[in-house]
């Protein structure tokens, strides 16, 4: 989950035991979960670069106003 510019892991008490008794290793997720997680991922980048590029497009154009008011000057 994307939240606030921070990605979050969600996980049960039995997926958070399986990790803690393989740590270190790699542990396999299933292919069903690849949907899942690709969707989730997917919406974390979506919305990350979503505010990225707004923050962009306001800086942008705060500079091109800064800009046209030194020209008038």
């Amino acid at each position: 989950m994307y939240q606030s510019g921070e990605v979050y892991l969600s996980l049960t008490g039995e997926e958070i035991d399986h990790l803690y008794e393989n740590k270190g290793k790699p542990v396999p997720i299933g292919v069903r979960t690849l949907k899942v997680l690709h969707e989730d991922v997917s919406k974390a980048v979506l919305n990350h670069w979503s505010n990225v590029e707004v923050w962009d497009a306001i800086e942008d154009h705060l500079e091109s106003q800064k800009s046209k008011s030194k020209l008038k000057k």
